[in-house]
């Protein structure tokens, strides 16, 4: 019985995976196990709980009922003068048989999280960050004689399939209609004239929220290599100690810094990473419950609402744009998460489904907040990055869209505003989120020998990406292949 039990929690763990999340691969689980959850919303994982302990022991007396049906015809059979046979062999060696269907659904689950492959991996040495990875530490990166703001907006799993098939989305009318005109209308590394939406292509290390937040500061994924990582003992101070990041590049040019998210900083390590790199100044929910703008036991969500988030944004921002120095602030929000999203009072209710609605409430609260900006004295100095950390990874809902079809390429969202350089190639660009760092300091109008930093390239650039150099199949490879290189430069000679 516990044979069978363990079964069955294994293949309904990994049914719900491929349902809640699609692709997903050893990367992101390792990581998940290895750095602080505190703040994340409980109610995404309760599902999982319920299913192992309502549909586990379900599952468990199908079985059962079997082995007992299979018991009564072996004895009908015996009654009757004839030979146990198959049913015989079945009863008596009935562990023998949960051990086979336990190694059947460890195997199921390895195939759903690519373990084989992961694991084989390990034994590699990827070239290509000795081949490709250029040191922003040692690159020539000149600031601009006069100095631009900028401002970094992270939109959770906004992605470009929201939209409808005109802007190349795959919804039945499109639910971003403000975000589509925004990126028709300024930089989306499209031909002039497109109104089809352009965005990053998630490859392995860079398809969850901290994993991209690394990719687009630092130029290189997040991988997470087995028995390597400090991040995974209870007190840590490092985080990726061997990168040089966005952050850094602005600090040293004299850049104030602030980064405001609706949840808790410590979740997944986000507030050793920017305090390590850059400095920045931290603004999360402990801040506003202890400066008085939230009750004490204040938590909706993962924090609080996006409503909140823009708000608090604009009184930050406001601060920062009063002073002598400039800077970048950077915000993220939440209420679009997996799974359907919080439906906030600003939410409409035109679509029959709740994330949809919340989706639609997403890009409507974006653009209000930029026409605000819009207003401020300070605007035509800011260059304004908006993207989607990373695909939504409710599969569930994307696959249910009235175009969905196999073979569809999902992106997530990218636009940016008062680009200080125009996008002139004749061409659509194929990239990652890695590919963001360098062309966001090109795009305030810093220049970069050799356009290049990490493994990200400069989009204004001609240089190709490494998407367009490997194609995707090829660098999914070789980023989750172990590097010597990877190891040493990234995760820095203490962790070795």
């Amino acid at each position: 019985m516990i044979l069978l039990l363990l079964a069955d929690w294994l293949v309904i763990t990994a049914v719900w995976l491929k349902i809640r999340f699609g692709t997903i691969d050893m990367t992101t689980v390792l990581f998940q196990l290895k750095v602080p959850m505190s703040g994340a919303d409980p109610g995404n994982f309760i599902e999982i709980f319920v299913m192992l302990f309502t549909i586990g022991p379900a599952m468990l007396a199908v079985e059962l009922g079997i082995l007992f049906a299979v018991r009564a015809w072996r004895n009908k059979r015996v009654s009757k003068g004839k030979s146990g046979g198959f049913p015989r062999w079945f009863t008596a060696h009935r562990r023998l048989v949960a051990v086979i269907l336990l190694i059947a659904a460890i195997g199921f689950v390895s195939y759903r999280l690519h373990i084989v492959r992961y694991v084989f991996n390990q034994f590699g040495n990827s070239p290509i960050y000795a081949d490709e990875y250029r040191d922003p530490k040692k690159t020539a990166i000149t600031a601009p004689e006069q100095k631009r703001n900028l401002i970094y907006i992270y939109m959770e799993s906004m992605e470009c399939t929201y939209s409808d098939t005109a802007h190349g989305g795959i919804a039945g009318e499109d639910l971003i209609p403000e975000m589509s005109k925004l990126a028709a209308e300024n930089v989306n590394f499209v031909p002039q004239g497109s109104d089809r939406l352009n965005g990053a292509v998630p490859v392995v290390g860079t398809t969850w929220t901290m994993a991209s937040l690394v990719a687009q500061t630092a130029g290189v994924p997040l991988t997470i290599p087995i028995g390597q990582n400090a991040m995974g003992k209870r007190a840590y101070k490092t985080f990726l100690p061997g990168v040089y990041t966005l952050g850094q590049v602005l600090r040293q040019n004299g850049y104030e810094l602030s980064f405001l998210l609706g949840s808790e900083k410590e979740f997944s390590g986000a507030d050793i990473y920017l305090s390590t790199h850059g400095d920045y100044a931290m603004r999360d929910l402990n801040t506003y419950r202890e400066n008085g703008r939230l009750p004490k036991d204040y938590f909706v969500w993962w924090g609080f609402e996006d409503e909140k988030v823009y708000e608090y944004a604009k009184e930050e921002i406001a601060a920062l744009g009063a002073g002598d120095k400039p800077f970048a602030f950077t915000m993220m929000t939440m209420d679009t998460h997996f799974t359907n999203g919080l439906r906030c009072r600003l939410c409409p209710n035109k679509y029959p489904d709740q994330y949809s609605n919340v989706i639609s409430c997403a890009s409507k609260q974006l653009s209000d907040f930029l026409a605000w900006l819009a207003e401020q004295p300070y605007y035509e100095n800011t260059t304004v990055v908006i993207v989607g950390d990373h695909p939504t990874m409710d599969t569930k809902y994307t696959d249910n869209l009235p175009h969905a079809g196999k073979g569809y390429n999902r992106k997530s969202y990218c636009a940016i505003v008062n680009s200080a350089v125009p996008y002139e190639l004749p061409y659509e660009r194929q990239f990652t989120s890695m590919d963001m760092y360098p062309t966001t300091l090109a795009a305030m109008g810093f220049t970069i020998d050799g356009n290049r930093l990490g493994i990200g390239v400069n989009l204004f650039s001609s240089e190709p990406t490494m998407l367009e150099k490997y194609g995707r199949d090829k660098l999914d490879d070789l980023l989750e292949e172990r590097s010597d290189f990877y190891d040493t430069l990234i995760y820095g000679e203490e962790e070795q």
